[in-house]
């Protein structure tokens, strides 16, 4: 083969080359692209749903934030309704207290009047109820036990002063309207008793002996003629031979009730 035709052959040989080495590059530069434009969509396609699940997260919080705030508002009107309520109450009852202040401002004499009646019936109930010491006019009955009977050595038990003869005495005094009554010192309120122990006589549990002397603060005349009434308590304890007096007085002292009062039963019928 001559130089020319060498010279063509290497040429020709090198165009084919390079014709080679160009669609390469093409093949190539075609394959870039297309992957380059799948990576952008890839891309673009998870940006897009990323957007939507942070759009979804925003709109979650603020639908939470909108429950929150509701139930912060339905809260607050409930405590302000409740305050509300007690603010009333206690405004009511100021009004109620003031007024009651102004009628005692309104009325101080009135109600110094009112105190001083009140006082007086305490007054008058603790005498009822024997806890002072009290006096006025009435009357004194000495109870004695009686003598031997004629010709007997024993003494007869029916001339002892038995406590049903001391109730007897109290009683018929009640009822000729004794204002107060003593025995031996023992004042007589609505709980005493009178009942025989032995050899003596317990009155407000405490012993006594003869002689009884029976204190009464009454009307002392009108006390006297019902106890000497024919046939009455002194004609029926004289019988017996039980040694009996009856002396009015111009006034007579009878001591405060030294006991104790119980009422653990007792309540208010309302």
């Amino acid at each position: 083969m001559s130089d020319k035709q060498n010279v063509n052959f290497e040429k020709e040989k090198n165009g084919q080359n390079k014709s080679e080495k160009i669609y390469i590059l093409n093949k190539i530069k075609k394959l870039f692209i297309k992957n380059s434009l799948i990576t952008y969509i890839v891309i673009g396609i998870a940006l897009f749903f990323l957007s939507m699940m942070l759009a979804a997260q925003m709109k979650s919080i603020s639908n939470t934030e909108e429950v929150l705030e509701g139930k912060r508002e339905a809260q607050l009107a409930d405590d302000l309704v409740s305050l509300q309520r007690k603010y009333n109450d206690l405004k009511e009852k100021y009004e109620k207290s003031e007024k009651i202040v102004n009628e005692y401002q309104n009325n101080a004499s009135t109600n110094n009047t009112l105190i001083d009646s009140m006082k007086q019936e305490l007054d008058v109930l603790s005498l009822l109820a024997g806890s002072k010491d009290i006096k006025g006019e009435g009357i004194i009955i000495t109870l004695t036990d009686g003598g031997k009977a004629p010709n007997s050595t024993e003494i007869n038990s029916d001339t002892l002063v038995h406590d049903s003869d001391v109730l007897t005495v109290v009683n018929e005094l009640k009822a000729a309207g004794a204002e107060a009554i003593s025995v031996n010192g023992q004042r007589i309120i609505a709980t005493s008793a009178i009942r025989c122990v032995g050899p003596v006589i317990q009155v407000n549990y405490q012993k006594v002996a003869a002689p009884f002397e029976i204190k009464a603060i009454g009307d002392a005349q009108y006390l006297e003629s019902a106890m000497n009434i024919k046939n009455g308590i002194v004609d029926t304890l004289k019988n017996l031979g039980i040694g009996i007096s009856v002396s009015r007085q111009s006034e007579v002292k009878i001591p405060k009730f030294e006991g104790s009062f119980s009422l653990d039963k007792v309540k208010e019928d309302k």
